[in-house]
């Protein structure tokens, strides 16, 4: 399986789209709060999930957790 470059101009767009699903997980926080449709509020999540994933793979972007801090790399100390 050959590998497929993209070009800048794609890589931009894909960028893109990965933080709009990463904001709207925020969003969704800050605003409107977790607990009324867990239908949509798993999309949004998993989006972002995903969304953030492709932007580690193809950025080198740290992963970060909704909040917007850094996620800990371990779970001692």
């Amino acid at each position: 399986m050959s590998k497929r470059i993209i070009d800048s101009e794609r890589l931009a767009e894909v960028v893109a789209l990965c933080r709009d699903a990463v904001q709207a997980q925020r969003e969704r926080e800050t605003r409107h709060g977790y607990g009324l449709d867990d239908y949509t509020e798993g999309r949004i999540v998993g989006a972002a999930n995903l969304a953030r994933k492709i932007l580690r793979a193809a950025t080198g972007d740290e992963l970060m957790t909704p909040s917007g801090n850094h996620r800990r790399r371990s779970l001692v100390g």
